[in-house]
């Protein structure tokens, strides 16, 4: 007996260590590829989730110069300058991918010395590449550097997470030390709920925007139906209350929609 306690506690100080040498690893690789005036920080709202749940991270782009620097673009998710990448344990970093970021355009500030920049992103849903209808070379090639699942942490375990900022036209690029975040198996109801979730990326999609990826009546039904019958089912678990915050907004959209229908067909 004591035998098996000795090993396990030999076998969790090897996992810990081999964590902390990854992280130090990754970090030590930052620093040395990093050299920019600007610094950039990226932190999380917590350190452990479960699977299912929703990642909300805190961007800050710092000027830590005594001169002035002008951005060209602004310095978050919208615009696409911004991205953020993610490596599960031991592994390397892939790209997170978000359908929503990189549409907008807005002209970056102007950042005066020890002046920072501040923004957020919500991390659920992944846009995996579409590789079906590819032969195995060109598919391998397309999943190089991404992350192949309808989530961004698909699995319990440590994941790393960076933000990277790159501006071509004024050849800056700096990106951030990692954080550590750990994602834990969930239990009772959530385990339920996440079961019900975890392979279908269109109810991904819901939760992280409030709608579904299709634009037709049929499909978006039944999709809606389905994910009401999840809420119904499981009226307490936490992974239902995001839904029902999607829900909500879902709806409210959709009365919107309806109203706009019924305007446009009414006689000018």
């Amino acid at each position: 007996m004591k035998n098996k306690i000795l090993f396990s506690c030999l076998g969790t100080l090897v996992i810990a260590t081999l964590i902390t040498v990854w992280v130090r690893g990754v970090d030590a690789i930052n620093q040395s590829e990093t050299d920019s005036a600007l610094t950039l920080k990226v932190s999380s709202d917590k350190q452990t989730y479960v699977l299912g749940e929703a990642v909300k991270l805190n961007f800050e782009v710092l000027n830590e110069t005594d001169k002035a620097i002008a951005l060209p673009y602004s310095p978050d998710v919208s615009t696409g300058y911004l991205n953020v990448w993610i490596a599960a344990s031991n592994q390397e970093f892939k790209q997170y991918s978000n359908t929503s970021w990189g549409r907008k355009e807005y002209s970056g500030p102007t950042l005066q010395p020890e002046q920072s920049f501040k923004s957020q992103a919500t991390i659920l849903w992944n846009n995996k590449p579409e590789t079906s209808h590819l032969n195995p070379d060109a598919a391998k090639r397309a999943a190089e550097g991404r992350i192949m699942a309808d989530y961004a942490f698909p699995t319990a375990g440590v994941y790393l997470i960076k933000a990277v900022l790159w501006f071509p036209e004024i050849k800056l690029k700096v990106e951030s030390k990692p954080i550590q975040i750990v994602v834990n198996e969930p239990v009772g109801d959530e385990l339920e709920v996440w079961n019900k979730i975890k392979d279908n990326g269109k109810i991904a999609y819901f939760i992280q925007k409030g709608d579904f990826p299709t634009a037709k009546d049929e499909e978006r039904g039944k999709l809606l139906k389905e994910v009401e019958q999840i809420v119904q089912i499981y009226p307490n678990s936490f992974l239902v209350s995001q839904i029902n915050q999607s829900l909500e907004k879902f709806r409210v959209n959709e009365e919107r929609r309806k109203k706009f229908m019924e305007k446009l067909k009414r006689p000018q």
